[in-house]
């Protein structure tokens, strides 16, 4: 426990679990533990590290080694989101998460012996040294020699001026080329070689202090094109594209995670890996492992079997297809998300009725973000019971916003009033102040529509009223009166205009997180024969969309002693279906399922509130 003691406890079972791993996986050399980005971000600030976060890394200031003031800048650790792997760019430690840990945590005294390590530096500088002293120059090269060394190892031609910021060395024999790898400091790390007998290419010394041959352009220092090999590397260096040009280590075989630091400094990433099955698999790879939302990709072709030193480069990069899309994202993006659905599971199941028990069985609540359907026979009562429906939901904190096309907001506003009271108001004026001032409080707007309305300044509304009143739920009454469609007109045009309405409304619960209910008629059927979602005024487009489809059913038309009950046909969210019976209270106008307080006692409870 003495490993871990500047963790705190809550965190110090998952650092255990980790390092039990490690240790019973101790025979695999590249074994490397995953651990959460949260659990980093916890930890680096338990000790008191300020954290950056990057694309790939976080980055923070190295306590490993103890540095000179004015080292202070370039000592930083990057830290992977993903394997917690670790890299100083200045004193050149890396290594496991575990290890930075256990640096983290160990005693005042060990802390200091292991921050004042800068062996593996030393070590770096020394090879690094001695290699330089071994080799010279490229760029001292006449012209015409440096021709006859790039056509030796078949690269491409270029002129010595382009090289002038390159430390690109070559041996006495002229048999090995050592190109330059620069960490995100810009600073030489390691030189990859390239052999002329061979091909085979190496790193000195294989330190994995994660660095990029680059090509740096000053007036886009944000932005790099990323290419596989040394010969598209030269060829873009000799074509001067106005970006900075990064030669990936390996090809497109692996991404090393000790290279990603030295790629944080970039805004944006096109990758231009060539045309084979395998360029483009590592095309899309490398994208999720360097952020996708910053990569673009030029796509392969036939004119791209590698990289030609005649075509015209600048329109091709501009090309490049960016390889995220804001409508696109993935389960990383929305882990938190379904872990925070998980812990709150009543909240995600939405505000539960309290007039209606039985349709909280079947829908499980009201949720924002969905769109309803609602639907029954002429004289069903669907305007009543959409307005009890929603004064339930407002009664309980839900900002609400009513678009009543067939009735006028009077009559829909008197309905709501009584269904809030429980009472006839007409019979009881005297409370009608008392009913008035409590119903004034709830969060209820209304739109002063009415009949036929242009689809864009209801829109207008809406969006206005959800951006200023935050409304959580949009009841529409209904679609086929707002559409105003004369008789005259087609039947595929009246289809084609109420599918683009719900498409509007579909997209406005998603985008604002709002419900909306949509009240539309049934087409004329029977009165002997049930609605099915089929019954819907319109296409196929109402019941695609929605995901609740709600249906009153009225056999009282077909029967004597028949009755009327809701019946859920669709629910998108937890697959429920079935009937809740609407047994009507007209002094309450309420389909309420539980017994409503007598009038007399309404009276009375109202006084009070009155008086007080």
């Amino acid at each position: 426990m003495n490993r871990i003691r500047a963790i705190p406890k809550f965190l110090q079972g998952r650092v255990l679990l980790s390092t039990s791993k490690m240790k019973s996986k101790a025979t695999n050399a590249d074994y490397i533990p995953e651990v959460s980005a949260s659990l980093i971000k916890k930890i680096l600030k338990v000790n008191n590290l300020h954290v950056e976060e990057g694309y790939t890394c976080f980055v923070t200031k190295c306590s490993i080694c103890k540095l000179n003031k004015s080292d202070e800048s370039k000592a930083k650790i990057f830290i992977n989101k993903n394997t917690g792997m670790y890299m100083c760019t200045l004193c050149k430690n890396y290594g496991q998460w575990e290890q930075l840990i256990a640096r983290l945590s160990s005693t005042s005294s060990k802390r200091s012996k292991k921050e004042n390590d800068f062996s593996r530096m030393n070590e770096i500088n020394e090879s690094l040294e001695q290699l330089r002293q071994s080799t010279f120059e490229l760029k001292s090269l006449e012209q015409d020699v440096l021709v006859e060394v790039l056509k030796k190892f078949k690269l491409p031609i270029v002129p010595i001026k382009f090289l002038l910021d390159l430390d690109i060395r070559i041996n006495k024999n002229h048999t090995i080329l050592y190109f330059p790898l620069e960490n995100v400091d810009n600073s030489i790390v390691s030189y990859r070689t390239l052999h002329v007998y061979n091909k085979e290419s190496g790193i000195f010394p294989n330190s994995n202090c994660g660095g990029v041959l680059t090509a740096r352009h000053t007036r886009s220092h944000d932005i790099a094109i990323l290419v596989p090999n040394i010969s598209d590397f030269l060829v873009l260096l000799n074509a001067k594209i106005p970006y900075n040009i990064v030669c990936l280590p390996d090809g497109v075989n692996t991404l090393s995670q000790y290279i990603l630091p030295s790629l944080e400094k970039y805004k944006k990433l096109v990758l231009w890996l060539g045309n084979n099955n395998k360029a483009w698999d590592s095309t899309r790879h490398f994208a999720k492992k360097l952020s996708d939302s910053r990569c673009s990709f030029i796509r392969p072709n036939h004119l791209l079997p590698h990289l030609q030193q005649d075509q015209e480069f600048k329109n091709v990069i501009n090309s490049a297809q960016e390889m995220w899309h804001k409508s696109i994202t993935t389960f990383s993006s929305l882990k938190d998300d379904v872990l925070s659905e998980l812990q709150n599971i009543d909240k995600v199941l939405g505000m539960k009725w309290t007039r209606y028990p039985k349709l909280n069985k079947f829908l499980k609540g009201h949720r924002r973000g969905e769109l309803t359907i609602l639907t029954g026979p002429t004289g069903s009562g669907k305007t009543t019971f959409a307005s009890e429906y929603s004064l339930d939901l407002a009664m309980q904190g839900v900002n609400t916003l009513w678009g009543s096309f067939e009735i006028r907001n009077t009559r829909l506003a008197r309905t709501m009033l009584q269904q809030m009271a429980g009472f006839p108001l007409e019979d009881n004026l005297n409370l009608f102040d008392a009913v008035a001032d409590r119903f004034q409080k709830l969060p209820i707007f209304f739109m002063t529509f009415h009949g036929q309305e242009n689809m864009k300044v209801i829109m207008e509304a809406v969006e206005h009223a959800a951006y200023i009143h935050d409304i959580g739920h949009l009841i529409i009454d209904n679609i086929q009166f707002m559409m105003g469609i004369s008789s005259e007109s087609s039947v595929d045009n009246r289809f084609w205009i109420q599918d683009k309405i719900i498409a509007s409304f579909r997209k406005f619960a998603t985008e604002k997180n709002c419900h909306v209910t949509l009240v539309i008629h049934p087409r004329k059927e029977r009165i002997d024969e049930d609605l099915t979602t089929s019954s819907i005024f319109g296409g196929a487009k109402a019941t695609q969309e929605a995901d609740n489809v709600l249906i009153i059913q009225d056999k009282r038309l077909s029967s004597v002693k028949g009755k009327k009950y809701l019946q859920v046909a669709k629910n998108r969210y937890s697959g429920d279906l079935g009937i809740m019976p609407l047994d009507f209270n007209k002094d309450a106008l309420s389909y309420a399922e539980k017994k409503l307080v007598p009038v007399n006692d309404c009276d009375t409870s109202v006084q009070k509130e009155e008086q007080q």
